[in-house]
């Protein structure tokens, strides 16, 4: 879909990939109704939106409650028109054992990740089914394809935006409406604080491993949009990762287990030494 003139909306547009998004998109000429529940942030990136010569408007809103999120639509669609766009970028994640998991904390990432892009989908959706066009793109997570110690709620949440996505993916096709799910690595975010994050029970592999710049994963988002990738997986080990664990749970073990880092680079060390010294097999 060409992005330029259409009416976009952003979830999650008051920091991180959400707010990278809405600039992204103001960039190549989008008019663009920018949600997140932090009215201040929000006004702050509704400024720079502004800055890049688009149309903005916004709406504080919690994505867990249906009532806000249709009074937000309505008013972001008095404003911009109809959405031709939509990005739901609204999360949030608690990292801990399961037992230390309150059911509160569960219901709550249920609630934003899953409930909150579902609720959003049911307002848009009939005025694309009606025009025949549109996008959505929903953020699920690495940890909506292969699920880490410590991740049990937030991935269960992030598992479901993947299989809604995937369902209406195939339900809409043929329709003019194009569903992607993005599954993107971490992203250099406050999430990866250490109050949220028990780095000491992620596996290394996670741990270490460079964590993506919200510009970067936007571009995905755009590549979304514009080409109708019914699935996205970034950076490339995530993907590799993903399609392992879906091969075998045992290959994923391995991949995410504690010493296989270190063992892969003594491999590779010695593979190189033994090239080096021109002893390898002939």
């Amino acid at each position: 879909m060409r992005i330029r003139g259409r009416v976009a909306i952003v979830t999650g547009a008051s920091a991180g990939l959400g707010r990278a998004t809405a600039l992204r998109l103001a960039e190549r000429g989008a008019d663009v109704g920018l949600v997140a529940r932090r009215t201040e942030a929000l006004r702050e990136a509704a400024r720079e939106v502004s800055n890049r010569g688009a149309r903005t408007a916004t709406a504080a809103c919690d994505v867990a409650d249906p009532q806000a999120v249709t009074e937000a639509h309505r008013e972001l669609c008095q404003e911009l028109g109809e959405v031709d766009i939509l990005v739901n970028a609204a999360g949030i994640g608690v990292w801990k054992p399961f037992l230390e998991v309150t059911d509160d904390e569960h219901r709550r990432m249920m609630a934003t990740n899953y409930w909150g892009t579902y609720h959003w989908i049911r307002q848009v959706l009939p005025g694309m089914r009606r025009r025949r066009a549109g996008r959505i793109v929903n953020v699920s997570s690495g940890s909506g394809l292969f699920a880490l110690p410590v991740t049990s709620g937030y991935s269960a949440s992030k598992f479901a935006v993947t299989g809604l996505s995937e369902a209406l993916h195939r339900e809409l096709s043929g329709s003019g409406v194009g569903v992607s799910c993005l599954h993107p690595g971490s992203i250099r975010t406050d999430f990866w604080r250490n109050e949220n994050v028990p780095a000491e029970l992620i596996p290394p592999l996670i741990r270490y491993s460079p964590k993506l710049s919200p510009a970067s994963v936007a571009r995905s988002v755009e590549g979304c949009i514009r080409f109708g990738f019914p699935v996205r997986t970034v950076p490339i080990f995530v993907a590799l990762t993903a399609r392992l664990n879906a091969l075998w749970v045992r290959l994923g073990d391995l991949v995410l287990w504690r010493w296989f880092v270190p063992v892969l680079a003594v491999l590779v060390a010695l593979r190189v030494l033994l090239d080096l010294l021109d002893l390898g097999p002939y």
